[in-house]
Protein backbone atom coordinates (compact mmCIF):
# COMPACT_ATOMS: atom_id res chain seq x y z
CA UNK A 1 0.00 0.00 0.00
CA UNK A 2 2.89 2.35 0.79
CA UNK A 3 4.23 2.02 -2.76
CA UNK A 4 0.96 3.00 -4.40
CA UNK A 5 0.84 6.32 -2.56
CA UNK A 6 4.47 6.96 -3.38
CA UNK A 7 3.72 6.38 -7.09
CA UNK A 8 0.69 8.65 -6.82
CA UNK A 9 2.93 11.36 -5.39
CA UNK A 10 5.45 10.95 -8.22
CA UNK A 11 2.74 11.19 -10.88
CA UNK A 12 1.36 14.30 -9.20
CA UNK A 13 4.79 15.93 -9.07
CA UNK A 14 5.29 15.10 -12.73
CA UNK A 15 2.02 16.88 -13.57
CA UNK A 16 3.17 20.11 -11.89
CA UNK A 17 6.77 19.93 -13.15
CA UNK A 18 8.40 19.17 -9.79
CA UNK A 19 9.84 15.74 -10.56
CA UNK A 20 13.58 15.31 -9.91
CA UNK A 21 15.82 13.18 -12.14
CA UNK A 22 16.00 10.48 -9.46
CA UNK A 23 12.23 10.46 -9.06
CA UNK A 24 11.76 10.27 -12.82
CA UNK A 25 13.88 7.13 -12.90
CA UNK A 26 11.77 5.66 -10.08
CA UNK A 27 8.57 6.41 -11.98
CA UNK A 28 9.92 4.99 -15.25
CA UNK A 29 11.08 1.81 -13.50
CA UNK A 30 7.61 1.37 -12.03
CA UNK A 31 5.93 1.88 -15.41
CA UNK A 32 8.27 -0.69 -16.97
CA UNK A 33 6.98 -3.44 -14.67
CA UNK A 34 4.11 -4.35 -16.97
CA UNK A 35 0.83 -3.53 -18.66
CA UNK A 36 -1.03 -3.02 -15.37
CA UNK A 37 1.35 -0.27 -14.29
CA UNK A 38 1.25 1.34 -17.73
CA UNK A 39 -2.54 1.39 -17.66
CA UNK A 40 -2.52 2.86 -14.16
CA UNK A 41 -0.13 5.59 -15.27
CA UNK A 42 -2.27 6.38 -18.33
CA UNK A 43 -5.48 6.77 -16.33
CA UNK A 44 -3.92 8.78 -13.53
CA UNK A 45 -2.15 11.12 -15.97
CA UNK A 46 -5.31 11.95 -17.90
CA UNK A 47 -5.65 15.74 -17.80
CA UNK A 48 -9.41 15.57 -18.39
CA UNK A 49 -9.91 13.57 -15.21
CA UNK A 50 -7.83 15.97 -13.14
CA UNK A 51 -9.56 18.93 -14.79
CA UNK A 52 -12.91 17.74 -13.40
CA UNK A 53 -11.46 18.08 -9.90
CA UNK A 54 -9.93 21.42 -10.77
CA UNK A 55 -13.29 22.68 -12.04
CA UNK A 56 -14.84 22.14 -8.64
CA UNK A 57 -12.42 24.68 -7.20
CA UNK A 58 -12.74 27.11 -10.08
CA UNK A 59 -16.47 27.47 -9.36
CA UNK A 60 -15.86 28.71 -5.83
CA UNK A 61 -16.49 32.42 -5.23
CA UNK A 62 -13.17 33.03 -3.54
CA UNK A 63 -13.81 36.56 -2.25
CA UNK A 64 -17.24 35.59 -0.92
CA UNK A 65 -15.71 32.61 0.88
CA UNK A 66 -13.00 34.80 2.38
CA UNK A 67 -15.55 37.40 3.54
CA UNK A 68 -17.56 34.65 5.20
CA UNK A 69 -14.50 33.38 7.05
CA UNK A 70 -13.37 36.82 8.18
CA UNK A 71 -16.94 37.64 9.19
CA UNK A 72 -16.79 34.85 11.71
CA UNK A 73 -13.16 35.58 12.64
CA UNK A 74 -12.69 39.37 12.26
CA UNK A 75 -9.11 39.23 13.48
CA UNK A 76 -8.08 37.47 10.27
CA UNK A 77 -9.12 40.40 8.10
CA UNK A 78 -6.35 42.60 9.45
CA UNK A 79 -3.60 39.98 9.47
CA UNK A 80 -1.12 39.32 6.65
CA UNK A 81 -2.40 35.77 6.16
CA UNK A 82 -2.52 33.69 3.00
CA UNK A 83 -5.68 34.57 1.08
CA UNK A 84 -8.18 31.93 0.01
CA UNK A 85 -7.29 32.39 -3.65
CA UNK A 86 -3.67 31.48 -2.85
CA UNK A 87 -4.73 28.34 -0.99
CA UNK A 88 -6.96 27.32 -3.88
CA UNK A 89 -4.19 27.97 -6.37
CA UNK A 90 -1.85 25.57 -4.60
CA UNK A 91 -4.66 23.07 -4.08
CA UNK A 92 -5.33 23.03 -7.79
CA UNK A 93 -1.64 22.77 -8.68
CA UNK A 94 -0.59 20.10 -6.20
CA UNK A 95 -3.20 18.67 -3.84
CA UNK A 96 -5.82 17.90 -6.48
CA UNK A 97 -3.42 15.98 -8.73
CA UNK A 98 -2.40 13.94 -5.68
CA UNK A 99 -6.02 13.12 -4.87
CA UNK A 100 -6.81 12.27 -8.46
CA UNK A 101 -3.70 10.18 -8.97
CA UNK A 102 -4.14 8.34 -5.66
CA UNK A 103 -7.69 7.39 -6.49
CA UNK A 104 -7.01 6.42 -10.08
CA UNK A 105 -3.82 4.49 -9.52
CA UNK A 106 -5.45 2.63 -6.65
CA UNK A 107 -8.52 1.84 -8.76
CA UNK A 108 -6.53 0.47 -11.69
CA UNK A 109 -3.50 -0.96 -9.93
CA UNK A 110 -5.34 -2.88 -7.24
CA UNK A 111 -8.23 -3.95 -9.48
CA UNK A 112 -6.22 -5.17 -12.43
CA UNK A 113 -8.77 -7.87 -13.24
CA UNK A 114 -11.46 -5.26 -13.81
CA UNK A 115 -11.88 -3.71 -17.24
CA UNK A 116 -12.60 0.00 -16.97
CA UNK A 117 -14.66 1.48 -19.78
CA UNK A 118 -15.32 5.16 -19.35
CA UNK A 119 -18.26 7.13 -20.67
CA UNK A 120 -18.00 9.52 -23.56
CA UNK A 121 -17.25 13.22 -23.29
CA UNK A 122 -17.38 16.49 -25.24
CA UNK A 123 -15.37 16.07 -28.41
CA UNK A 124 -15.95 16.72 -32.09
CA UNK A 125 -14.23 17.70 -35.31
CA UNK A 126 -15.16 20.78 -37.31
CA UNK A 127 -14.50 20.81 -41.04
CA UNK A 128 -14.48 24.30 -42.54
CA UNK A 129 -15.51 25.16 -46.09
CA UNK A 130 -11.82 25.55 -47.01
CA UNK A 131 -11.15 21.93 -46.03
CA UNK A 132 -9.38 22.68 -42.74
CA UNK A 133 -10.27 20.33 -39.86
CA UNK A 134 -10.25 21.45 -36.21
CA UNK A 135 -10.40 19.14 -33.18
CA UNK A 136 -12.72 21.17 -30.99
CA UNK A 137 -11.86 19.54 -27.65
CA UNK A 138 -8.28 20.77 -28.11
CA UNK A 139 -9.34 24.20 -29.38
CA UNK A 140 -11.06 25.66 -26.30
CA UNK A 141 -11.54 29.39 -25.61
CA UNK A 142 -10.38 30.32 -29.10
CA UNK A 143 -11.82 32.00 -32.15
CA UNK A 144 -12.36 30.04 -35.34
CA UNK A 145 -11.55 31.99 -38.47
CA UNK A 146 -11.62 31.59 -42.23
CA UNK A 147 -8.80 33.79 -43.40
CA UNK A 148 -9.26 36.99 -41.41
CA UNK A 149 -13.01 36.54 -40.95
CA UNK A 150 -14.20 35.36 -37.54
CA UNK A 151 -16.68 32.52 -37.92
CA UNK A 152 -17.27 31.32 -34.39
CA UNK A 153 -15.97 31.02 -30.85
CA UNK A 154 -15.33 27.66 -29.21
CA UNK A 155 -15.90 28.15 -25.49
CA UNK A 156 -16.35 25.54 -22.77
CA UNK A 157 -17.32 22.79 -25.27
CA UNK A 158 -19.84 25.09 -26.94
CA UNK A 159 -19.36 26.22 -30.55
CA UNK A 160 -21.00 29.63 -31.02
CA UNK A 161 -21.30 31.12 -34.51
CA UNK A 162 -21.31 34.81 -35.34
CA UNK A 163 -24.77 36.19 -35.98
CA UNK A 164 -25.52 37.43 -39.45
CA UNK A 165 -27.05 36.69 -42.82
CA UNK A 166 -25.30 35.45 -45.95
CA UNK A 167 -25.81 36.38 -49.54
CA UNK A 168 -27.23 33.37 -51.38
CA UNK A 169 -24.35 33.29 -53.85
CA UNK A 170 -21.82 33.26 -51.00
CA UNK A 171 -23.16 30.40 -48.89
CA UNK A 172 -20.38 28.54 -47.09
CA UNK A 173 -20.94 25.25 -45.28
CA UNK A 174 -19.23 23.73 -42.27
CA UNK A 175 -19.52 20.16 -41.01
CA UNK A 176 -19.35 19.13 -37.36
CA UNK A 177 -18.90 15.45 -36.48
CA UNK A 178 -18.97 13.77 -33.09
CA UNK A 179 -17.20 10.39 -32.89
CA UNK A 180 -18.20 7.32 -30.93
CA UNK A 181 -17.89 8.38 -27.25
CA UNK A 182 -18.38 12.04 -28.23
CA UNK A 183 -20.97 14.80 -27.93
CA UNK A 184 -21.03 18.55 -28.53
CA UNK A 185 -23.28 21.62 -28.40
CA UNK A 186 -23.45 24.63 -30.67
CA UNK A 187 -25.33 27.81 -31.58
CA UNK A 188 -25.96 28.49 -35.26
CA UNK A 189 -25.82 31.95 -36.83
CA UNK A 190 -29.58 32.50 -36.37
CA UNK A 191 -29.41 31.70 -32.64
CA UNK A 192 -30.70 28.12 -32.98
CA UNK A 193 -29.17 25.82 -30.38
CA UNK A 194 -28.17 22.28 -31.30
CA UNK A 195 -26.99 19.39 -29.11
CA UNK A 196 -25.27 16.55 -30.98
CA UNK A 197 -25.22 13.03 -29.61
CA UNK A 198 -22.42 10.51 -30.23
CA UNK A 199 -21.57 9.47 -33.81
CA UNK A 200 -23.47 12.37 -35.37
CA UNK A 201 -22.82 14.63 -38.35
CA UNK A 202 -24.42 18.02 -39.04
CA UNK A 203 -23.82 20.03 -42.23
CA UNK A 204 -24.94 23.67 -42.03
CA UNK A 205 -24.21 27.10 -43.53
CA UNK A 206 -21.88 29.43 -41.67
CA UNK A 207 -24.64 32.01 -42.12
CA UNK A 208 -28.15 31.32 -43.33
CA UNK A 209 -29.44 33.09 -46.41
CA UNK A 210 -32.57 35.20 -46.66
CA UNK A 211 -34.86 32.56 -48.13
CA UNK A 212 -34.38 29.45 -46.03
CA UNK A 213 -32.63 27.76 -43.14
CA UNK A 214 -31.55 24.19 -43.92
CA UNK A 215 -29.20 21.74 -42.22
CA UNK A 216 -28.40 18.07 -42.97
CA UNK A 217 -28.30 15.51 -40.18
CA UNK A 218 -26.94 12.01 -39.74
CA UNK A 219 -27.19 10.57 -36.25
CA UNK A 220 -29.05 12.25 -33.42
CA UNK A 221 -29.50 15.89 -32.40
CA UNK A 222 -31.77 18.03 -30.25
CA UNK A 223 -32.81 21.37 -31.75
CA UNK A 224 -34.05 24.53 -30.03
CA UNK A 225 -34.96 26.60 -33.08
CA UNK A 226 -35.07 30.39 -33.07
CA UNK A 227 -38.44 31.55 -34.39
CA UNK A 228 -38.40 33.26 -37.78
CA UNK A 229 -41.75 33.27 -39.59
CA UNK A 230 -40.11 34.37 -42.84
CA UNK A 231 -37.55 31.56 -42.85
CA UNK A 232 -38.77 28.08 -41.83
CA UNK A 233 -36.06 25.84 -40.38
CA UNK A 234 -35.66 22.47 -42.10
CA UNK A 235 -33.67 19.42 -41.03
CA UNK A 236 -32.83 17.16 -43.98
CA UNK A 237 -32.40 13.56 -42.87
CA UNK A 238 -30.28 10.92 -44.59
CA UNK A 239 -33.39 8.78 -45.16
CA UNK A 240 -34.72 11.30 -47.67
CA UNK A 241 -37.21 12.71 -45.17
CA UNK A 242 -37.19 16.13 -43.56
CA UNK A 243 -38.53 18.05 -40.58
CA UNK A 244 -39.73 21.62 -41.04
CA UNK A 245 -40.44 24.12 -38.24
CA UNK A 246 -40.74 27.83 -37.52
CA UNK A 247 -39.61 27.84 -33.91
CA UNK A 248 -39.72 24.88 -31.58
CA UNK A 249 -37.84 22.22 -29.62
CA UNK A 250 -37.52 18.69 -30.92
CA UNK A 251 -35.25 15.66 -31.10
CA UNK A 252 -34.33 13.79 -34.28
CA UNK A 253 -32.84 10.29 -34.13
CA UNK A 254 -31.71 9.10 -37.57
CA UNK A 255 -28.83 6.67 -37.13
CA UNK A 256 -28.19 4.47 -40.14
CA UNK A 257 -28.04 1.33 -37.98
CA UNK A 258 -31.49 1.96 -36.52
CA UNK A 259 -34.65 0.53 -38.09
CA UNK A 260 -36.57 3.75 -37.41
CA UNK A 261 -36.17 7.48 -37.86
CA UNK A 262 -37.79 9.20 -34.88
CA UNK A 263 -38.75 12.86 -34.57
CA UNK A 264 -39.95 13.75 -31.07
CA UNK A 265 -41.65 17.10 -30.50
CA UNK A 266 -41.18 18.79 -27.13
CA UNK A 267 -42.59 22.28 -27.88
CA UNK A 268 -44.28 24.00 -30.81
CA UNK A 269 -45.23 22.27 -34.06
CA UNK A 270 -43.26 20.44 -36.73
CA UNK A 271 -44.06 18.96 -40.11
CA UNK A 272 -42.48 15.61 -40.93
CA UNK A 273 -42.36 14.73 -44.62
CA UNK A 274 -41.22 11.85 -46.82
CA UNK A 275 -42.07 12.46 -50.43
CA UNK A 276 -45.83 12.96 -50.64
CA UNK A 277 -46.37 11.70 -47.09
CA UNK A 278 -46.69 14.55 -44.60
CA UNK A 279 -47.94 14.90 -41.06
CA UNK A 280 -48.03 17.58 -38.37
CA UNK A 281 -46.84 16.80 -34.85
CA UNK A 282 -48.12 18.31 -31.62
CA UNK A 283 -46.08 18.41 -28.38
CA UNK A 284 -45.76 14.96 -26.86
CA UNK A 285 -45.97 13.23 -30.22
CA UNK A 286 -43.33 11.33 -32.15
CA UNK A 287 -43.25 10.53 -35.85
CA UNK A 288 -41.73 7.15 -36.64
CA UNK A 289 -40.46 6.31 -40.10
CA UNK A 290 -40.00 2.58 -40.70
CA UNK A 291 -36.96 2.31 -42.96
CA UNK A 292 -37.91 -1.12 -44.29
CA UNK A 293 -41.19 -0.04 -45.91
CA UNK A 294 -41.15 3.78 -45.65
CA UNK A 295 -44.36 3.77 -43.60
CA UNK A 296 -44.95 6.57 -41.08
CA UNK A 297 -46.87 6.44 -37.82
CA UNK A 298 -47.41 8.82 -34.92
CA UNK A 299 -46.96 7.83 -31.27
CA UNK A 300 -47.71 9.61 -28.03
CA UNK A 301 -44.56 9.48 -25.90
CA UNK A 302 -42.86 10.80 -22.80
CA UNK A 303 -40.58 13.24 -24.60
CA UNK A 304 -37.97 13.29 -21.84
CA UNK A 305 -37.09 9.68 -22.60
CA UNK A 306 -35.88 10.84 -26.03
CA UNK A 307 -34.18 14.08 -24.99
CA UNK A 308 -32.65 13.18 -21.60
CA UNK A 309 -29.34 12.33 -23.27
CA UNK A 310 -28.60 16.04 -23.79
CA UNK A 311 -29.03 16.58 -20.05
CA UNK A 312 -26.56 13.83 -19.19
CA UNK A 313 -29.06 11.06 -18.51
CA UNK A 314 -29.93 7.63 -19.79
CA UNK A 315 -33.71 7.19 -19.53
CA UNK A 316 -35.19 3.89 -20.70
CA UNK A 317 -38.96 3.50 -20.59
CA UNK A 318 -39.95 -0.01 -21.69
CA UNK A 319 -37.12 0.16 -24.22
CA UNK A 320 -35.88 -2.97 -26.03
CA UNK A 321 -32.48 -4.14 -24.85
CA UNK A 322 -31.29 -4.12 -28.45
CA UNK A 323 -31.83 -0.35 -28.55
CA UNK A 324 -30.17 0.06 -25.15
CA UNK A 325 -27.13 -1.91 -26.33
CA UNK A 326 -26.75 0.25 -29.44
CA UNK A 327 -26.76 3.37 -27.26
CA UNK A 328 -24.15 1.80 -25.02
CA UNK A 329 -22.00 0.98 -28.05
CA UNK A 330 -22.03 4.57 -29.31
CA UNK A 331 -21.45 6.19 -25.92
CA UNK A 332 -18.91 3.79 -24.43
CA UNK A 333 -17.19 2.62 -27.62
CA UNK A 334 -17.82 -1.09 -27.03
CA UNK A 335 -18.97 -3.92 -29.29
CA UNK A 336 -22.04 -5.92 -28.31
CA UNK A 337 -22.11 -9.71 -28.69
CA UNK A 338 -25.70 -10.93 -28.43
CA UNK A 339 -27.62 -12.97 -30.98
CA UNK A 340 -30.53 -13.97 -28.75
CA UNK A 341 -33.61 -12.28 -30.23
CA UNK A 342 -35.57 -12.89 -27.03
CA UNK A 343 -32.99 -10.91 -25.05
CA UNK A 344 -32.71 -8.14 -27.65
CA UNK A 345 -36.48 -7.65 -27.72
CA UNK A 346 -36.93 -7.72 -23.96
CA UNK A 347 -37.92 -4.28 -22.65
CA UNK A 348 -36.53 -2.55 -19.58
CA UNK A 349 -37.21 0.65 -17.66
CA UNK A 350 -34.38 2.43 -15.86
CA UNK A 351 -32.49 5.71 -15.60
CA UNK A 352 -28.98 6.78 -14.61
CA UNK A 353 -26.28 9.40 -15.12
CA UNK A 354 -24.73 8.63 -18.52
CA UNK A 355 -21.30 9.88 -17.40
CA UNK A 356 -20.88 6.92 -15.05
CA UNK A 357 -18.49 4.17 -16.09
CA UNK A 358 -20.09 1.33 -18.02
CA UNK A 359 -20.06 -1.10 -15.09
CA UNK A 360 -22.79 0.98 -13.42
CA UNK A 361 -25.08 0.56 -16.40
CA UNK A 362 -24.25 -3.14 -16.71
CA UNK A 363 -25.21 -3.69 -13.07
CA UNK A 364 -28.44 -1.79 -13.58
CA UNK A 365 -29.41 -3.88 -16.63
CA UNK A 366 -28.63 -7.11 -14.79
CA UNK A 367 -30.87 -6.00 -11.92
CA UNK A 368 -33.94 -5.42 -14.09
CA UNK A 369 -33.57 -8.18 -16.70
CA UNK A 370 -32.69 -11.91 -16.69
CA UNK A 371 -29.30 -11.50 -18.37
CA UNK A 372 -25.67 -11.88 -17.40
CA UNK A 373 -23.28 -9.39 -18.98
CA UNK A 374 -19.53 -9.90 -19.18
CA UNK A 375 -17.12 -7.19 -20.27
CA UNK A 376 -14.09 -8.50 -22.15
CA UNK A 377 -11.83 -5.58 -23.01
CA UNK A 378 -14.03 -3.55 -25.41
CA UNK A 379 -16.68 -6.22 -26.01
CA UNK A 380 -19.89 -6.82 -24.08
CA UNK A 381 -21.00 -10.46 -24.05
CA UNK A 382 -24.66 -10.92 -23.16
CA UNK A 383 -26.11 -14.23 -21.97
CA UNK A 384 -29.40 -15.29 -20.40
CA UNK A 385 -29.19 -16.22 -16.72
Amino acid sequence: MKEIFKIAELISKEKVGELTDEERIQLNDWKAKGETEQAAYFYSSDSNRIQKKHDLYSKIDQDKSWRKITGQLPELASRPVIRMRTVLKWAAMFLLPILAATYLVNEVYWNNDQVIVEAGSSKATLKLSNGKTIYLEDFQDREIKSGKEKLATNFDNYLIYQKGEAQEEKMEYNTIRTPIKGEYAMVLSDGTKVWLNAQTELVYPVKFGKGKREVKLKGEAYFEVTKDTMRPFKVLINSGSDVEVLGTQFNVMAYEDEAEVQTTLVEGKVKFALGEQQLILDPGEQSVLNRSNNSIEVREVDTYQFSAWKDGKFVFNKEPLGSVFRKMSRWYGVDIACDDEFVLNRRISASMDKYENIDKLISLIEEVSPVKIDLDQKEIIVRTK
